[in-house]
């Protein structure tokens, strides 16, 4: 006879959960959002309301490479829960061709190279929401655009972020 159920095939059209955790250590954040982006999960990434990560250059980036990947200030991605990246060379790479990335409510400070480089292909997409940036060294874009065939390291690459930086 037929087992009238078989628990180990599930539907390949499940909709897939995104682990969300929170995180008050740089290293164990670093480590998620990297494994995540082995496994090609994304995810939502919560850091700890208040807290600084003291960044030296010996800090590598963590590297964005999986879609819908969510780092987020606190439960709600504000930037009033004051999650600080100071210091340190660059904060986060962005890679490959990913999509529904959401950096919220982070604050980056003193970085002496570029903060945030995107270096995916030109139909990757990242939004940054409620994000504040301060403190860069003065010669470096805090965002820095290249979509393998041209870079851009200007002021102008940034306006489109700048209206929703400031938004209340």
């Amino acid at each position: 006879s037929m087992p009238s159920a078989m628990p180990s095939s599930m539907p390949l059209s499940q909709p897939r959960s995104i682990p969300s955790v929170t995180f008050s250590e740089y290293d164990l954040f670093a480590e998620a959002v990297a494994e995540a982006g082995s496994n090609g999960k994304g995810g939502v990434f919560t850091i700890t309301p208040n807290v600084v990560f003291n960044l030296t250059s010996e800090n590598l980036p963590i590297v964005i490479n999986a879609s819908d990947t969510i780092i987020q200030c606190g439960p709600d991605g504000s930037k009033t829960n004051e999650c600080i990246l100071l210091g340190g060379s660059r904060h986060f790479e962005i890679a490959g061709s990913v999509t529904g990335v959401e950096l919220k409510g982070l604050t980056f400070i003193g970085a002496t190279d570029v903060s945030v480089g995107a270096f995916g292909s030109s139909n990757a997409s990242a939004t940054f929401d409620d994000c504040e940036w301060s403190g860069q060294d003065t010669s470096k874009a805090s965002v820095l655009i290249y979509s393998g065939d041209k870079s851009t390291d200007s002021e102008v690459n940034l306006l489109p972020f700048v209206y929703r930086l400031y938004r209340n």
